[in-house]
């Protein structure tokens, strides 16, 4: 695809192609210190790498508090089962060590609550700020792989809580460069994009994961390879995915129709690239952007989701129904409540849920996970699909019970005997001997995925209108 012509006018503001751009001139960070800020106006402020450290620490504590409660439950409900079995043998004797018992741990318990539910107010008190700030050099930890990783890990269970209560780290969807977030203006674009092409190929990763995941093994990404043999620029997004499957489309929907607008060269086409959950918010994104007559979905051509549960997952599923079981009974039922706590966008994983009607992230923990709505991919867009089997041979019985581990055949083709999305069959991909992540980065999967995008003449072209 040929480099777009370069934009004479842009939207947000005129830049001097002259000089050179630093990310300090376009907000993306600063390190001036508080220059220009009066004491007054310092009071109040946090650097974001203060900020998120805070709210980890904070979260930490709390969680120790909530799980010192969750132990006591169990604790209690055990001793009360077991005090009940001791009476029947020696009668009311046992109730002055019951009470004993009970006052004792009741009073550990409530320590340690009390203990960790303080510090936490402590630790929020004197990180938590009005306004944020950049002026620490050292990195935050969002903007380091393993710091991340560890919010990625929170986002998936517990994202959609944290999207209430915590500020810095329920940052939104954003795209990343080493790390770092390029808000979608052009000044920011021109910068952290120097080679910006008119084919864009955005990657969205999975649940629990970040944009680095795209590097598995340390090798080259699908998209550096694109770049440097097909022509495109490769755009990586990270976002919450503990969030509900919907609201993550929505704000896909809206960074693409900015980006479309704010893109330093005239953009001819669009690839969206899915890993798992990233699949199903590609598809989220596609069906709200079309039912809302957004320009950049008239530019997509290729949706590519590599081992998404368009089905779902059973371990979605699996978790569900075991919250229901383990609420039957009084010593099991903390650790249904913990499983309770599970995020939306978990819970829309039970059916491959892409749409706010889909009620699965507001269900209760009953045995009952009701249906599913299918949602077909558009006509004019080209959807292809990757699986993967753990074993040697596809057609193994076990191969085709347990798929990638995660994520069965039929789902990841979006076809059982029930249900059908519409995906076409040759347009699929089945790799073995694999696992659900390394879908992430083989070279069979990205073979397919350059024949489909430079050696098809169906997906291949390079009129900007073909693609409108």
């Amino acid at each position: 695809m040929p480099r777009g012509s370069q934009r004479e006018v842009v939207d947000d503001e005129h830049v001097d192609r002259g000089q050179p751009l630093n990310l300090g001139c376009i907000g993306m960070s600063s390190n001036d210190g508080f220059s220009g800020h009066t004491y007054t106006d310092r009071v109040g402020m946090r650097t974001q790498r203060t900020q998120e450290w805070g709210e980890l620490g904070e979260l930490a504590l709390r969680e120790l508090a909530s799980a010192a409660g969750g132990v006591r439950a169990v604790h209690s409900a055990i001793a009360r089962r077991t005090f009940t079995a001791v009476r029947l043998g020696v009668g009311p004797a046992v109730l002055p060590t019951q009470l004993m018992h009970d006052a004792i741990a009741a009073g550990t318990y409530a320590s340690i609550e009390a203990a960790c539910t303080g510090a936490a107010k402590a630790v929020g008190a004197l990180t938590r700020g009005d306004h944020v700030t950049e002026d620490d050099p050292r990195p935050s930890p969002s903007h380091t792989a393993l710091g991340a990783q560890t919010i990625a890990v929170l986002h998936g269970l517990i994202g959609d809580d944290m999207e209430r209560s915590a500020r810095a780290l329920a940052y939104p969807m954003s795209i990343r460069v080493d790390g770092r977030p390029v808000p979608p203006q052009y000044r920011a674009l021109a910068v952290a994009f120097p080679h910006a092409g008119a084919h864009l190929v955005v990657f969205l990763h999975g649940l629990v994961e970040t944009e680095s995941a795209w590097r598995l093994g340390g090798r080259p990404t699908y998209g550096e390879r694109l770049d440097s043999e097909a022509d495109t620029t490769s755009i990586f997004l990270r976002y919450n995915t503990g969030r509900r499957i919907a609201t993550n489309g929505a704000d896909l929907s809206n960074l693409l129709e900015q980006l479309v607008t704010a893109w330093p060269v005239r953009v001819h086409r669009i690839t969206l690239v899915g890993h798992s959950m990233g699949g199903l918010v590609s598809r989220s994104a596609a069906h709200q952007a079309a039912e809302s007559g957004r320009r950049w979905v008239d530019l997509l051509t290729d949706v590519f989701t590599l081992g998404t549960p368009h089905l779902g997952a059973p371990l979605a599923h699996g978790v569900h129904m075991a919250a229901a079981a383990m609420a039957l009974a009084p010593e099991t039922r903390p650790f249904s409540k913990l499983l309770a706590r599970r995020s939306a966008g978990v819970r829309d994983l039970i059916h491959g849920s892409i749409t706010e009607e889909d009620g699965h992230a507001r269900y209760t923990d009953s045995f009952d996970v009701g249906a599913a709505t299918d949602i077909s991919v558009p006509d004019r867009v080209r959807h292809h699909h990757a699986s993967a089997v753990v074993t040697g041979n596809p057609r193994n019985p076990v191969g085709i019970f347990v798929g990638d581990g995660l994520v069965r055949t039929d789902s990841a083709g979006g076809r059982n005997k029930l249900r059908n999305i519409g995906l076409r069959p040759d347009d699929g991909l089945a790799i073995n001997n694999a696992h659900h992540f390394t879908l992430l980065n083989d070279q069979r999967v990205y073979s397919w995925m350059r024949r489909a995008l430079v050696d098809d003449p169906m997906t291949n072209t390079s009129d900007p209108g073909s693609a409108s």
